[in-house]
């Protein structure tokens, strides 16, 4: 705030504003920031197009600062979100090795005595952290910020804000209302930090080439991020906990500030993404193991479902992070499945319903989401799902505790939500979700079998791989 006046100083510059203009201004309603009023579309444009000549004029790109890391990282985010992912993961890059040319990554009690820049330099390095971790889950591609450099405290001294009162956006229901939850924003984001670790170790063991070398070793990776994710449940503070009740009782209950529903739907898209391939993947199968992989999924897809109903119902979805469209994306491959295999029960295609409203809601300021939206839609189509009869409000359902205790519901057919994967998923034994050419070819129900990654979901650069290129996903002898 000290160099917001000038704009310019260590921690501020022209650049970095414009950078916060540009991603904020496709949340505001104004007419004003569109290059032309009757296209939505246009918002924010002159923002943008300003980022683009003080990168070009002042040389940002050569000179690396904290504010030019921060608006990169911005900028980065806001791309993918708009569906412009080359891009995004360009920007993200370029301040990624910033942060490492400014030697971020190093614990600045060693390197730095002054308190207000230690607070800095460890807030900017986490924030580049997880936003690394998270493209990388959305595009399928490498981390660039390896786990043993993320030995910067997640300590910090200035709590200021930690009790702060949420404001709702114009466009929530709680506007008016007297209901403004503390943010908690410090002890969610380290939090936030704490799952992004326990993220990379979940891609690095299952979602990289090679990765996967034996079922044994994947049994052991399993359990051990599986107790990871379970103890950051269980030593969650009592203030960050989060249990919506039914939707129909939503005018009523006390919601927490949005970023705790956030924290929660990625700890139960994580559920998921560690559980998955032990369905989908042929080599990583077993009756044990998928049964009880799979009543995790389920549990955890519910949740999901539950946690954005919830968010939908206290502040609408126009506002929504990104980061919950993968959330939401990741549960309904889950309730597809299930609607599939128990076509008498009601319940599961409702929350297929509902989620995919959900990620159409967020598709509205977010582009980008209309790529899963249309994944899943291709899913239910080959499933012969019929959304138009479905309620597109979940039943009611309570948040669950997904432990590991937690078991396959004897109600659905697993045989039948096997199929639902082709055949032949990781036949190169990597553990990484795709098809070969000849998979991709295979019918179900007269259809081809849907594509539905849960790592690299966004990535539209990548075509499925054929022959050739499946030799260079085989694990080395």
């Amino acid at each position: 705030m000290r160099d917001l006046p000038k704009a310019d100083g260590p921690n501020c510059s022209r650049f970095l504003l414009n950078a916060i203009f540009a991603c904020a201004s496709k949340f505001s309603s104004r007419i004003d920031v569109r290059d032309d009023p009757s296209d939505s579309i246009t918002t924010g444009r002159r923002f943008f197009r300003r980022c683009d000549e003080l990168l070009a004029r002042e040389s940002h790109l050569i000179r690396p600062s904290i504010p030019t890391i921060i608006g990169l990282l911005l900028l980065g985010s806001t791309f993918i979100a708009r569906g412009e992912t080359s891009k995004g993961w360009l920007y993200t890059g370029y301040a990624l090795r910033m942060v490492y040319d400014l030697g971020l990554h190093l614990d600045p009690k060693q390197t730095n005595d002054d308190v207000e820049e230690m607070e800095i330099r460890r807030r900017v390095f986490w924030g580049a952290f997880v936003c690394d971790k998270i493209q990388s889950l959305y595009l399928g591609r490498p981390v660039a910020m390896d786990l043993r450099d993320s030995h910067v405290s997640r300590e910090f001294l200035d709590t200021f804000e930690e009790h702060e009162l949420f404001m709702p956006s114009p466009d929530s229901k709680l506007y008016k209302s007297s209901s403004q939850p503390p943010i908690y924003s410090i002890s969610t984001f380290q939090q936030l930090c704490l799952l992004s670790r326990i993220m990379t170790k979940i891609t690095n063991h299952f979602y990289t080439v090679g990765s996967v070398r034996s079922s044994s070793s994947a049994m052991t990776s399993l359990q051990v991020a599986d107790k990871a994710l379970n103890s950051w449940k269980q030593n969650l503070p009592t203030e960050l906990d989060f249990k919506p009740s039914s939707p129909s009782g939503a005018h009523s209950q006390a919601y927490p500030a949005p970023n705790v529903m956030n924290l929660h739907g990625i700890y139960n898209s994580l559920i998921i993404l560690l559980h998955r391939p032990f369905i989908s993947d042929g080599h990583l199968r077993s009756v044990k193991t998928s049964a009880s992989s799979w009543g995790r999924c389920t549990t955890a897809a519910n949740n999901i479902t539950s946690i954005s109903l919830a968010y939908k119902s206290a502040y609408g979805l126009h506002g929504a992070p990104y980061i919950l469209s993968y959330a939401i994306y990741v549960a309904c491959t889950i309730h597809a499945r299930n609607a599939f295999a128990n076509a008498h029960c009601k319940e599961h295609i409702s929350r297929l319903a509902a989620g995919l409203t959900c990620l159409d809601d967020i598709s509205v300021v977010n582009p980008g989401v209309c790529k899963p939206a249309s994944i899943i839609r291709k899913l239910a189509e080959a499933s012969k799902l019929d959304l138009s009869a479905a309620n597109t409000v979940a039943p009611a359902f309570q948040v669950e505790f997904v432990s590991p205790a937690d078991g396959f519901n004897a109600g659905v057919e697993l045989d039948a939500i096997v199929e639902m994967f082709p055949s032949r998923y990781s036949a190169l034994g990597n553990g990484l979700e795709f098809p070969t050419e000849q998979e991709h070819d295979t019918a179900l129900f007269g259809l081809d079998i849907p594509y539905d990654p849960l790592f690299g979901f966004m990535d539209g650069s990548m075509d499925l791989p054929g022959p050739e290129t499946a030799l260079l996903f085989a694990e080395n002898p």
